[in-house]
C-alpha cells in the first residue's frame, strides 16, 4: 500500500491537506499518480474548483 500527504497550495497558501492511498499493487508509484488522485478527488467534490490553479506538494506519511 502507498501512502502520502497531498498538500494543495492556492496562490502559496495552503488550504488543504490530505491523505492519499494508493492500492493498486505496484511498488513504483511516483508522485504525479498521488497527484492525479488528488486532482480527481477534488473535481469529485468541488466541481468549482479550478484544479489548473493549484500547486500540489506531495509528501510522505510519517510511518
Amino acid at each position: 500500500m502507498n501512502r502520502r500527504i497531498v498538500d494543495v497550495f492556492l496562490q502559496d497558501r495552503l488550504i488543504a491537506s490530505y491523505p492519499i492511498v494508493i492500492e493498486d499493487g505496484r511498488t513504483n508509484v511516483s508522485s504525479e499518480d498521488f497527484i492525479d488522485k488528488m486532482k480527481q478527488r477534488m473535481r469529485e467534490r468541488d466541481s468549482s474548483f479550478d484544479v489548473a490553479l493549484a500547486k500540489f506538494v506531495v509528501r510522505r506519511t510519517s510511518e
